[in-house]
């Protein structure tokens, strides 16, 4: 897909296609992980959302974009909301952007450290904007598939430990994920928190629901 340039409000966008292929994902993906943190995202700091007339409009001028057909709400993303979209998926091309952005991050506060006179303002504003765009993007990440396997053992531990009765186990693997989506309000385990893995695995060695004996 070709990468065309799209302005809004003075900035370039993406729209959620391009996001996507972009990212080597699937679209559905990143709509998936956007709605299940949009409290997370601001309009107009990491999207805007295209609906209507002004769709309608959109979808004029790019009347060749098949991705285009269907839309009835269409997000486009900021460099900043692109970021935070990366940081969520877990391909290679997503890691890759994100392992962009923190190296620019430490390349600034590299060239800060070596100035022994008092930092230009320009500096000191782009580098609180690149830090605060890193503590948001880490916050969205969920486990990977290392951590996901430490849950999993955890899982499996904790149910061998409450239950000595194969035949009822696998009820109690059911009780035990679902207690960690309700905890978690995820979907799935998977979904968990990269920062959030060390209190899950608190909570599952401790758990204690419907053990049987």
């Amino acid at each position: 897909m070709d990468l065309y340039v799209i302005e809004r409000e003075g900035q370039r966008v993406l729209t959620t296609a391009q996001i996507a292929d972009a990212y080597e994902a699937e679209t559905k993906t990143v709509n998936r992980n956007f709605q299940r943190n949009k409290d997370r995202f601001e309009h107009g700091l990491h999207y805007f959302s295209l609906s209507g007339d002004e769709l309608k409009q959109f979808k004029g001028e790019r009347q060749n974009d098949a991705t285009l057909k269907f839309v009835s709400v269409l997000y486009l993303w900021t460099e900043q909301g692109a970021f935070l979209l990366a940081k969520s998926l877990n391909t290679d091309k997503a890691w890759q952007a994100y392992n962009m952005l923190v190296s620019q991050y430490y390349k600034v506060t590299q060239q800060l450290q070596q100035v022994q006179t008092q930092a230009l303002p320009y500096d000191e504003k782009r580098l609180i904007a690149l830090e605060n765009r890193v503590l948001q993007i880490e916050q969205q990440m969920t486990l990977h598939s290392g951590e996901q396997k430490r849950v999993q053992r955890a899982v499996g531990e904790r149910v061998y430990q409450l239950c000595k009765t194969a035949s009822q186990r696998p009820a109690l693997f059911s009780k035990l994920y679902s207690s960690l989506k309700v905890r978690y309000h995820v979907d799935s385990y998977r979904d968990i928190k990269q920062h959030q893995l060390q209190d899950a695995l608190c909570f599952i060695a401790s758990w204690e629901g419907g053990a049987v004996l």
